[in-house]
């Protein structure tokens, strides 16, 4: 099995990596962040007595203007 390096975790480098992987490569994905996701966040607030998860990071999201996106996401389910 031939060997490939996606380097950064974001939505490009973690769908290189799903379909590559899918092709039959053996994948090693690279991140320097602390965390994978890419620009994706969640920060917990506390409201109330509860912790709250708000996510930070993708803030805009629709069918139209991404339907690449969107058609990954069916993939995946």
């Amino acid at each position: 099995m031939k060997k490939i390096a996606v380097i950064g975790s974001g939505i490009s480098g973690t769908s290189a990596s799903y379909y590559l992987n899918k092709m039959g490569y053996d994948v090693y994905l690279f991140e320097s962040g602390s965390y994978f996701g890419g620009h994706t966040n969640t920060i917990d607030l506390d409201f109330e007595g509860q912790r709250i998860p708000i996510d930070t990071g993708f803030l805009v999201h629709n069918d139209r203007t991404y339907p690449n996106l969107i058609d990954f996401f069916k993939e995946l389910k």
